[in-house]
């Protein structure tokens, strides 16, 4: 247990020296990038195991965004991590309301890390098929993968109040190369 504490105020603590900016739309986005830090496995002898590396930013972002977005985004740390951000090897583009509270985020690297609430209806994005579905606690979700590599998993995370009409209209904004 105290591992698992000490490796997530590391991971933490890297993520908020990490922050970037990035994003060609009208909003700003902040991205976020979840390290891996390298796990030692308790045995006879001490051995680590290597850090896959952690995402490049994703070559597109959605073009239409959730009307309560605000265009000027406050300091990456203003947002806080959840069990939906802070996913090691990531990186998450996400975008807030004038109080610094969560309205969307893009990660990238994984799928969600819980099961839907009930079975995620199927669309289509950037050619792909993808699942849309309730994550619970008013959360949706939008998963779906564009190749073999790990890199290659997207989701969006939708935060309260919202629904399957705005996941679906930020969804079909995905368009671009990568």
């Amino acid at each position: 247990m105290f591992t698992h504490r000490s490796l997530l105020a590391i991971a933490m603590t890297l993520v908020l020296a990490a922050c970037t900016s990035a994003g060609d739309s009208t909003t700003t986005a902040s991205t976020i990038t979840i390290p891996i830090t390298p796990t030692t496995i308790p045995t006879t002898t001490l051995t680590t195991e290597p850090a896959p590396e952690t995402c490049d930013p994703p070559t597109f972002l959605p073009t239409v965004l959730p009307d309560r977005v605000t265009d000027d985004q406050p300091d990456v740390s203003a947002v806080p991590l959840d069990e939906f951000t802070l996913q090691p090897g990531t990186i998450v583009t996400g975008w807030t309301d004038e109080a610094g509270i969560p309205v969307l985020a893009m990660v990238r690297g994984a799928l969600p890390p819980i099961r839907w609430i009930n079975t995620p209806e199927t669309i289509e994005i950037r050619g792909e098929k993808a699942a849309l579905g309730d994550l619970g606690e008013g959360i949706w979700g939008v998963a779906w993968y564009e190749g073999l590599d790990r890199c290659d998993l997207y989701y969006l995370v939708f935060y309260p109040p919202t629904g399957p009409d705005e996941a679906r209209m930020v969804a079909a904004s995905l368009t671009g190369s990568g």
